[in-house]
C-alpha cells in the first residue's frame, strides 16, 4: 500500500483506529502499525513522538465519531427527550466500539499533554452541558453537576451491558437476569433518571 506524504499521518491514525476497534489496545506499537500499514518502520516516527502520541490521535478520532453519533438527532423542544436520545446514542456507539471507548475513557493518557485530545473530549462533554443549560435555564451549577451525573449513569449502563454480553447465555444468576433487561428499558431508565436528578 502506497501513501502520499501528505496523508501518511492520517492513514496511520485510521489504521491504528481499525486495529484497536478489532483487537484492542494491547500489543499495539508504532512498529506494529507501520507493518500493518506497509510502510517503513521509521515512517510513524516522522509524525508521532511515541505510542501514546499515536493513541492520543486515535482517541481524538474516537471522540469526533462519538460526538457525531450523539449529535445525529435534531434538537427538539424537549431537552429531556434530547438527553435521552444522546444517552442512547452514547450506549449504541459504545456497544459497536468497545475498544475505542476503552481507549477514550480508561486508557491512562494525560489529556492535558495532548491539546487536540482535550479539545475533542471537551466538545463531547459540551454537548451534554448545552442541553442541560436548556433544561435548567442556564443554572451553571445544576448544569455541571447533572451533566457529570448523567455521564456517569450512561457509562455505567454501558459497562453493565458489555459485562452481560460476555456472560454465557445459559446463565441463570440474578445479575445476568437483571442486566439483560437494560436494553429493552433503556429510554425509560434514562428518562426516569434525568427527570429525578436532584440538582436544579
Amino acid at each position: 500500500m502506497q501513501y502520499h506524504h501528505g496523508n501518511l499521518k492520517q492513514n496511520l491514525i485510521d489504521c491504528a483506529y481499525q486495529w484497536i476497534s478489532t483487537h484492542g489496545i494491547d500489543g499495539i506499537s508504532l512498529r506494529s502499525i507501520a507493518k500493518i500499514s506497509n510502510v517503513s518502520q521509521t515512517a510513524p516516527y516522522r509524525h508521532f513522538d511515541s505510542k501514546e502520541h499515536l493513541l492520543a490521535e486515535v482517541a481524538v478520532l474516537g471522540f469526533k465519531n462519538f460526538s457525531k453519533e450523539m449529535g445525529k438527532h435534531e434538537a427538539s423542544e424537549s431537552p429531556t427527550t434530547d438527553l435521552v436520545k444522546c444517552g442512547v446514542s452514547y450506549i449504541e456507539f459504545g456497544l459497536s466500539n468497545e475498544h475505542i471507548i476503552d481507549l477514550m475513557f480508561n486508557y491512562p493518557i494525560k489529556k492535558t499533554d495532548f491539546p487536540n485530545l482535550l479539545a475533542a473530549a471537551e466538545h463531547s462533554f459540551g454537548m451534554l452541558l448545552g442541553t442541560f443549560k436548556r433544561l435548567h435555564q442556564q443554572n451553571i451549577d445544576a448544569t455541571q453537576l447533572n451533566s457529570v451525573a448523567l455521564h456517569a449513569y450512561v457509562h455505567g449502563l454501558l459497562s453493565i451491558i458489555l459485562i452481560n454480553e460476555r456472560i454465557d447465555k445459559s446463565a441463570t444468576n440474578n445479575f445476568y437476569k437483571a442486566s439483560s433487561q437494560i436494553k429493552g428499558n433503556l429510554e425509560k431508565m434514562l428518562t426516569n433518571f434525568i427527570e429525578n436528578l436532584d440538582f436544579s
